[in-house]
């Protein structure tokens, strides 16, 4: 039994204590060990042909994997899982849920399975240990759970951190172009179709929302993140009307900030200033009237009101 040991310690030291029976198995461990184990103590069963190391914590990305490891061959986590898993925030609270072949019918307690024939190997991919449907994949699938501004938000998201990108998602979209449980086309058709070529995800989920307010409000779309040379000091601009040199700064509250930031700051705004740009700052307090209202101001000389 010894010589074994160091091969299961490896499996279960990446897989957050857990092995299946199959990979004991593998390792040289007969039945009756097996089961000496787990009559030891050394092991606890917590699901059918699944063990977990006797004495180890319990976490969620545990339970995650404990659940793909139950779901036999090809499994992976899906949907809401694998949208926390890629570190997209809001769906913590929903139960594990796993994506299997159409031709397995795992019956998982407390488990969300869903079946599929449609996944591919550019789907397929990994996170810690867990085998977890693609972030393109993701999207697609959860499309129809999420209103159109929260989708939209998930999705700059995506590309603002690098772990998406567009092509990935047309990619899907244009392969899976059907309705099905979850899954809205329409919905992503109409979100790729505004996301076009050379499209910025900008700096901020709070910079996205400035710019809807503005749209929402019939205001002309300002430009997201557009480049300005002043000195030979290049700035990007949050937001900005170029043609009449307006820059909009949306600013998040940020303490671990520090003075060299604050500095920069104010000599990037003495430039553009000197340069003939008018700076507006709006942060997560304004509010939707009093960004329309200043941006209006500046650009019709009236405020939204009038």
């Amino acid at each position: 039994m010894g010589p074994v040991d160091p091969l299961l310690d490896a499996v279960t030291a990446r897989q957050y204590g857990l092995v299946t029976h199959a990979q004991a198995r593998s390792a040289g461990l007969s039945e009756s060990a097996i089961r000496h184990r787990i009559a030891r103590g050394d092991w606890v069963r917590i699901r059918a042909g699944l063990y977990l190391r006797a004495g180890l914590p319990t976490s969620w990305r545990q339970a995650v994997l404990a659940s793909v490891l139950s779901g036999g061959p090809h499994a992976t986590a899906s949907h809401a899982t694998a949208a926390t898993l890629w570190g997209f925030s809001g769906f913590e609270a929903h139960p594990i849920e796993i994506t299997v072949p159409l031709t397995r019918r795992p019956r998982l307690e407390s488990i969300r399975v869903h079946r599929s024939g449609t996944l591919a190997d550019a789907d397929l991919r990994e996170v810690g240990a867990i085998p977890v449907l693609s972030p393109a994949r993701t999207i697609v699938d959860i499309s129809s759970r999420l209103d159109e501004h929260r989708l939209g938000a998930m999705i700059d998201d995506g590309l603002r951190r690098r772990v998406l990108s567009l092509p990935a998602l047309h990619s899907v979209a244009r392969r899976l172009p059907t309705i099905a449980p979850g899954r809205s086309p329409q919905r992503v058709a109409r979100l790729l179709a505004a996301r076009t070529a050379g499209f910025h995800p900008g700096d901020s989920e709070l910079e996205s929302t400035v710019l809807r307010v503005l749209v929402d409000a019939g205001l002309p779309p300002p430009v997201r993140q557009f480049r300005v040379v002043i000195h030979g000091h290049v700035y990007f601009l949050d937001l900005a009307y170029p043609e009449p040199k307006l820059a909009i700064e949306v600013d998040g509250y940020d303490f671990h900030r520090g003075r060299e930031v604050f500095d920069r700051d104010r000599s990037r705004q003495n430039d553009l200033v000197g340069a003939g740009w008018t700076v507006l700052r709006f942060t997560s307090q304004s509010t939707p009237d009093e960004i329309v209202s200043a941006v209006s101001q500046f650009l019709f000389g009236r405020s939204s009101s009038s």
